[in-house]
């Protein structure tokens, strides 16, 4: 009888020692973390405002008619400009994102010619004053925080034409003022730098129309004379995002 159960003691502790042994032998266990949340992605639907910037230029035209006679004359132009915008977004899917914008920009976009002979000198030119459009913007998302857009509108705006001459020492001068109104269409590129701010670079074509400058009769013949400003122009800016309709109706 003793025999036997120091057998079986002695096959309990080789089996202890086998099972120590393994133990030791076995990898770690595997530590499983929970997944790190992604922050939400960002929303371009809401409300903005923001500032801009920029440079502009391109040609004042002078169309005169004369009796049965036409021509048209011009004059470069170019100068900066900078105001504001407003505009609301809406994100329609991952992928596309439509709105409405409106801003206003004071300008110095000046073109003008001079001439002077030793008897005397006259200058002329027109300078746009200030602009603003209108517009519908539609783009796609490049990027979740980068969008690629078209836009275009109504434009409107008031430009300022002068004109001088001197003669033997005796000048005169006239100055029209004009509020002026035609279309804009470019496009541009938007960056969400965070869930607030966004940077912008953007082209416009603006068309401000043709304005009449004067029109009458001289000894029977009618005549007239107007002005179209155009201009293409580049700007930079900044928006700051105040929210969403649903946030507002709360």
């Amino acid at each position: 009888m003793n025999r036997i159960l120091i057998s079986l003691a002695a096959i309990g502790a080789m089996a202890l020692g086998a099972s120590t042994a393994h133990a030791a032998d076995l990898a770690p266990m595997p530590m499983y973390k929970a997944p790190v949340p992604l922050p939400p992605a960002y929303s371009w639907t809401g409300f903005y405002v923001g500032a801009n910037g920029g440079f502009g230029g391109n040609k004042f035209d002078y169309p005169a008619t004369a009796g049965g006679l036409s021509g048209t004359a011009t004059l470069n132009s170019s100068g900066f400009f900078g105001g504001g915008q407003v505009g609301y977004n809406w994100q329609l899917s991952p992928l596309w994102v439509v709105g409405v914008e409106t801003d206003f920009d004071g300008a110095d976009i000046e073109g003008k010619a001079a001439a002077s002979a030793a008897f005397g000198g006259a200058s002329a030119g027109s300078t746009i004053d200030w602009f603003g459009t209108v517009r519908a913007r539609a783009g796609a998302l490049i990027t979740p925080n980068a969008l690629l857009y078209a836009t275009g509108g109504w434009a409107y705006g008031h430009t300022t034409t002068t004109a001088s001459a001197a003669l033997l020492g005796v000048g005169a001068a006239t100055s029209i003022g004009n509020n002026q109104s035609g279309w804009a269409a470019g496009g541009g590129l938007e960056y969400a730098l965070n869930s607030w701010l966004s940077f912008k670079t953007e082209y416009l074509y603006v068309d401000l129309g043709t304005a009449t400058l004067v029109s009458g009769a001289a000894a029977g013949i009618p005549f007239s004379l107007g002005e179209q400003a155009t201009a293409h122009t580049v700007k930079a800016g900044i928006n700051v995002k105040l929210g969403d309709l649903g946030g507002w109706m709360h």
